[in-house]
């Protein structure tokens, strides 16, 4: 199995090349152990792309390391058609069209933002993904990024072999779906009928070295296979078939039932006591997306395999690789595993699994992972029997087949090519010819794939229109405007110190950027007028423009923009109410100052347009402005504030106590403690109460540890309130 990167693996290369140096979505194909799981690891880890990566199942997005597709987009479980016409009866009520799907879905600020910030959608075993799933999708991240490209500009990597599981479609639901789509799977999805797709195809095999196994497998795909390749895995066909004691073979079965019978039936025919070793579940992991049993019933002796690769520098297992529990040493958090190939023993500790979810830090300039819970287990699975379904993604030297009319298409490829040779493979029940057929769409398909001589011209071509692609966008001002007039407008409500001069302020810098604006929006169309023809681009009349352009706006955004921006924080900070607003600007600072590191950027990029070679050697990304004060906004849920958080946005809009507690009918004494909750966070203590005060009450608890605040009281005397002692006590428990 690939675990590193392999610098002779020519399409390895290029994939990370059309991934890294291009916006062109991608399909990254490859038969079962070329390393597109090794592959996605890398990207991962060396992409400089705002990305999230996900699956279309709970357990497939944990083992890719992210999200599912539902979670991410918030989509329905039913039916999708973008401009189908409801009735509104029984009979489509499992249908979405647009409008009922964004009636549905909850799109909060945090949301918004992730899905506009993100530039690299992974999308992991695309074989199960429907195309009108993509075309949600699709629908989706046009309108929150009001760009009408496919999937709204962001790049989408697919990543998958289609020749293994098929997406999963109802009867009735294909009943509606055949009027609009010609099949399911992801490649016949409307958005892709427009735009292009760079197919590629891992081609080192790096779980099978068996030549010949290798060459029945490639006929199954392509729908080429022999009367001698069915002669060849039928010769495997062993009637009655029982391993001998220790040979360690696993049964592939086609339904979840069969697999647990023979797990259970082995299990109970061992000596020796059971053990059932419970997982430790914290907060939000949801039970389908559990990646092994919450129970794990064990013996000493129990055939088991793993369901983790060792991260490890010995690398003492894999994901799949079989082997006996020698002791359960359970007392000490261990399972100690050994192996019939002589390897040495493995002691095994619980690994934990995170659920997560995405959000964006403004302040960093990323999307990053929160875990929402965690699922911690031994990696391990009873291994007399498996699924089919679960078995995808793992590698077994011996293996028992049985493929009868239970197996569903496709399902049979599936289970030859989880062995790594033909001398493990034993058939329960021959293999017919009609049950080794593939989808004739999927071969159609596959037979796209770009070709490796091809790859280079592609790549440079690609590479091209990305970088026009960066110009265009970085002399888009509408996020300015939309932000510049979004805090405007929320100040209507507001109560802060000195509110016409903030108007003042905001009117001329809605003016200025209005104006900037303007000019960009005609720079912008001169651009895409001079990219509009490849074959005649005058690259060297861009590159003089784009450094004028630059030129031009650059001084305008420092003296307009920056140093407005920036004077006039300086000057309302100090004042009274103004928190909220401060931390707003410092937000719309942000902004501007990253615009002007990407407008710098464009003489980098503009200047690389006009050379022949020495693309791949350019670093796209802009220099990134942080700023660590400016606040990540909160995802919402779609919940309601609390009381609490009611007083708390209202005190950050100006308001004071008196004011919170007329406008909600409360007593101060209430409105005070709301707002000591948020004292250390995102109250200071003395906003509520003055230095010199607190000061003294700090002294006083701190010499009379122990006592009651009603004691506290009679020794500070009559000029201090029971909230001012409670501010006290609040910032010592901070300390």
């Amino acid at each position: 199995m690939a675990q590193q990167y392999d610098n002779e693996n020519k399409i390895f290369k290029k994939a990370v090349a059309f991934v890294n140096q291009t916006n062109q979505n991608l399909f990254l194909t490859g038969k079962a152990g070329t390393g597109k799981t090794t592959f996605l690891r890398y990207i991962r880890d060396n992409c400089y792309k705002k990305m999230a990566i996900t699956a279309p199942t709970g357990v497939a997005a944990m083992n890719a390391g992210g999200t599912t597709l539902h979670a991410l987009f918030w989509l329905p479980f039913s039916v999708f058609i973008e401009d189908y016409a409801l009735k509104w009866d029984e009979q489509d009520h499992h249908i979405y069209n647009k409008s009922r799907l964004f009636s549905t879905i909850k799109l909060t600020k945090q949301r918004r933002a992730i899905l506009q910030e993100l530039e690299l959608l992974v999308i992991d075993e695309v074989s199960m993904v429907r195309a009108d799933t993509l075309d949600a999708i699709d629908v989706i991240l046009k309108s929150v990024r009001r760009d009408m490209r496919p999937f709204g500009g962001v790049q989408v990597l697919f990543i998958g072999d289609l020749y293994q599981l098929p997406p999963v479609v109802k009867d009735a639901e294909w009943q509606v779906l055949r009027e609009h789509y010609s099949s399911m799977f992801f490649f016949d999805a409307k958005v892709l009928r427009s735009s292009a797709l760079v197919k590629l195809e891992l081609q080192q095999i790096y779980r099978q070295q068996d030549t010949g196994f290798i060459n029945v497998l490639n006929n199954i795909r392509n729908n080429e296979c022999t009367t001698e390749d069915l002669e060849l895995l039928n010769g495997h066909y062993k009637e009655g078939f029982v391993p001998k004691e220790g040979e360690q073979y696993i049964t592939l079965t086609s339904h979840n039932r069969l697999a647990e019978q023979i797990n259970q039936e082995e299990l109970v025919k061992l000596a020796g006591r059971m053990h059932n070793v419970k997982a430790i579940v914290k907060d939000d992991f949801q039970q389908g997306a559990y990646p092994t049993e919450e129970t794990l019933a064990l013996k000493e002796g129990a055939q088991v395999m793993f369901i983790k690769n060792d991260v490890g520098e010995d690398r003492k297992y894999f994901n799949g690789k079989i082997g006996v529990v020698k002791e359960l040493l359970l007392d000490k958090d261990q399972i100690v595993v050994s192996f019939k190939d002589g390897t040495a023993d493995v002691v095994v500790k619980r690994e934990t699994w995170e659920n997560i979810k995405y959000k964006y830090n403004k302040g960093e300039d990323k999307i990053e992972e929160e875990v929402l819970g965690t699922f911690s287990q031994y990696p391990l699975r009873l291994a007399w029997a498996i699924t089919i379904h679960k078995s995808q993604g793992l590698t077994f030297d011996k293996a028992i087949i049985d493929a009868g009319t239970s197996f569903a298409s496709g399902q049979v490829y599936v289970a030859l090519s989880r062995l790594t040779g033909l001398e493990g493979l034993v058939l329960r029940s021959r293999i017919a010819a009609h049950s080794i057929r593939t989808d004739y769409q999927v071969v159609g398909f596959m037979k796209q794939l770009l070709e490796e001589e091809e790859m280079d011209r592609v790549l440079v071509q690609c590479q091209r229109v990305f970088l026009g692609q960066i110009l265009l966008q970085s002399f888009r001002w509408t996020a300015l405007t939309e932000a510049v007039q979004e805090l405007t407008d929320s100040l209507v409500n507001r109560n802060i110190d000195n509110k016409p001069g903030v108007e003042v302020f905001m009117l001329g810098l809605m003016t200025a950027v209005k104006q900037q604006e303007a000019v960009a929006h005609k720079f912008v169309t001169q651009l895409y007028g001079m990219l509009a023809n490849p074959e005649e681009v005058d690259y060297q009349k861009i590159c003089d423009r784009t450094s004028s352009a630059v030129q031009w706006f650059l001084p305008r955004m420092e003296t307009e923009l920056l140093d407005a921006t920036a004077k006039h924080i300086e000057d309302w900070q100090v004042r009274k109410r103004t928190k909220k607003y401060i931390q707003e600007l410092k937000a719309l600072l942000l902004d501007f100052k990253r615009k002007y590191e990407v407008l710098k950027h464009c003489l980098t990029i503009a200047t690389a347009l006009t050379k022949e070679e020495g693309l791949e050697d350019l670093v796209l990304g802009a220099n990134v402005v942080k700023d660590e004060t400016v606040a990540t906004a909160d995802d919402g849920d779609g919940k309601e504030l609390d009381t609490k958080q009611v007083t708390l946005e209202m005190y950050l809009d100006g308001f004071d106590i008196a004011q919170i507690a007329a406008k909600r009918g409360m007593v101060e004494g209430t409105i005070y403690g709301h707002l000591i909750h948020y004292v250390g966070e995102e109250i200071d203590a003395e906003d509520l109460i003055s230095t010199e005060k607190l000061n003294h009450i700090l002294t006083v608890l701190k010499a009379n540890e122990g006592k009651s605040s009603s004691e506290i009281k009679m020794i500070l005397g009559d000029a201090y309130g029971y909230p001012e002692i409670k501010i006290g006590q609040k910032v010592l428990e901070k300390e």
